[in-house]
Order: C-alpha cells, then structure tokens, then sequence
C-alpha cells in the first residue's frame, strides 16, 4: 500500500462467565460442573477449563447450551492465545466503552486482525455471536495460517464447503475461513450443513476452540518476555529490526485489514504474513503489510496521525513472533 509519510528513509478483568471465578468444592475432583455429563463436549470443556480459558457459573453449573456473545468469544479467544492484556485503551470501537470487562479483549482482538467489527465502527459486545462469526474470528486468531487461508483461490474453497447443502448462505466474508477450517478438520458440519447463520452454544464454542487452537502444534522453543504491563509474552523468535513508521493512506493494507495501529509491515521472507507480533514500545501487531522500502530485517509500523509517524523517526526494536 502506499504510505503518506515515511519518518526517515531508508485490564483491569471482571468476574464474569468466561472469566475467573471462586472455584466450588467439586473442583478438586476434576469436575467442577453439575450439568455436562451428557454434553457431547464434556473432555473439551474440562480441558479448557483446566486452562483457565473458559469458566462457569456461580452455581456449579457451565449451561452448554446457552448461547455466547461476541465479547465473551474475543475473551476466550485471546485466553487460549495465552495473550497478556497489555495495551492500553484507544477508543477503537463506538460501543466499547473504557473499564468494561470486555474492552481489552476486544480492543487487543482488533490490533491483532482477529475482528473488524462493522463498517460503521461498532463491535456489538452483546450480540449472540453466530457459527460464521466463531469460524471467521479463530481463523483469523491463527496468525499466519490465517493468511494460508486468505490466499484460497476460488476453486480450492469451492471444492472445501461442496459437501455443505446450506454452503449458499455462508457470507463471502466467512466463506475461506469455513473452506479453511473444513480442509483443517477443525470443523465438519452436520447432517451436510455447516450452519453459518445459527448462533454458536458454549459446548460449541468449547469444541471448536479447543480444536483450532488447542490442539495446534506449538513451537518446538518457545521463550518469554517481559510485556508493558510485567506479564510474560511467550514468543518463538526474535528479529532485530529496524523501524520506521507510517499513516493511513486511504488503501487497504496488503493482507486487505483496513490499517490500523498494530499494522506491521514486514518483508515477507523474514516475517510471515499474518503472524502475531509483540513489539515493546508499540505493543501488539500482526504482520500484515509490505511495501517497496521494506525489505530484509526493516519493519513499518503503523500509527494513527502524521504527527506521530513522523516523531517516531527511526528505531532501532526488537520484533517477538508469537504464532
């Protein structure tokens, strides 16, 4: 994309249902809820529950069929990413407001390309989250697998969702992210529909992400650092870089995210496209840009007004690759 101005050449967390809760003395036998033992997710919830991704109720109870909202799967999303919430609060979204629960979640989603909310700025924190809006997130949560999955050509994804009788009412938006988990086995309709429009349960919800992030190969080194806010920040690789900055120019960035703070171009054939980036100073980003200039170990970053591209010059930083 083209950029307006080079430098230089060259949470606060609430108690909620996803969140922590006290655990109840069924806990320490392994099982902590009441009304899963005839959900066909039982061993994922206990998992993710075991990894303090998802929770229950107050009760003892985990409601598998009670449906999710969009807030609580951005939560869930970046809990099974193992994300520290370490950015500060910028205002991205009309209906996020500062200091509710979800506001980190859904601000860090949006740095990261995992949601883009709706053309006309919002994120619906309390929408029913639908099958599609699940699919399409954790997808693009899989930080350069989800470029495998951008780059779909027409009949590679047609041939992925031919088995899906319901196949025409998946939106277009959604369509290479089902083709993608489909092809990855992370999903596999029932009774020949995928079921796109429908809202997404909590034992679905458990499944899927249990499957799609979960169950992902990790790594075989993976190191930490020290985020803004202290909390650890596991990586696989470290690139020293150089940096510049850049603004929106009014064209998409190359992946097709509309730029954004937390927009990283990269040279390709040092960062993946896609993957997700812990930067200190400038905190999270994905790699989702390229550029003439940007070539070997450069990076540009993007911030939100001329003024600050261009006091952030040129910097000497270290990149960690999380994914």
């Amino acid at each position: 994309m083209k950029k307006i101005i080079k430098a230089l050449p060259l949470l606060a967390l609430a108690a909620t249902m996803f969140l922590a809760m006290p655990q109840t003395t069924e806990a320490a036998s392994g099982n902590p809820f009441s009304d899963i033992d005839k959900s066909y997710a039982k061993t994922e919830i206990l998992s993710m529950y075991s990894h303090h991704i998802i929770q229950g109720f107050s009760d003892g109870t985990f409601r598998p069929t009670q449906q999710v909202t969009r807030a609580e799967f951005a939560a869930m999303l970046i809990n099974a990413k193992k994300l520290p919430l370490a950015d500060p609060y910028k205002g991205v979204f009309r209906d996020v407001p500062r200091g509710e629960w979800y506001t980190t979640y859904a601000e860090l989603s949006y740095r990261l390309g995992v949601t883009s909310g709706t053309a006309d700025g919002v994120f619906q924190p309390n929408k029913p989250l639908s099958r599609e809006e699940m699919i399409k997130m954790t997808v693009s949560a899989l930080g350069k697998e989800s470029e495998s999955a951008r780059r779909m050509s027409y009949t590679a994804y047609s041939r992925a969702i031919s088995g899906y009788t319901d196949r025409g009412s998946i939106s277009s938006w959604a369509v290479k992210a089902v083709a993608y988990a489909t092809n990855a086995n992370i999903i596999h309709g029932s009774g020949g529909k995928v079921a796109p429009k429908r809202y997404a349960t909590r034992e679905e919800v458990a499944t899927f992400l249990y499957h799609a992030i979960m169950q992902r190969p990790t790594p075989t080194k993976v190191f930490n650092i020290s985020s803004r806010g202290g909390m650890g920040v596991n990586y696989h690789t470290k690139k020293a870089t150089e940096a510049t900055a850049y603004t929106y120019s009014g064209n998409p960035a190359y992946t097709g995210i509309n730029p954004r703070v937390g927009m990283v171009a990269v040279d390709p054939a040092q960062i993946a496209l896609g993957s997700h980036l812990y930067i200190p100073g400038y905190g999270y980003g994905i790699a989702g840009d390229t550029g003439g200039a940007i070539k070997n170990l450069r990076v540009d970053l993007f911030h939100p007004d001329y003024y600050s591209a261009r006091l952030f010059g040129r910097k000497a930083m270290d990149v960690y690759i999380l994914d």
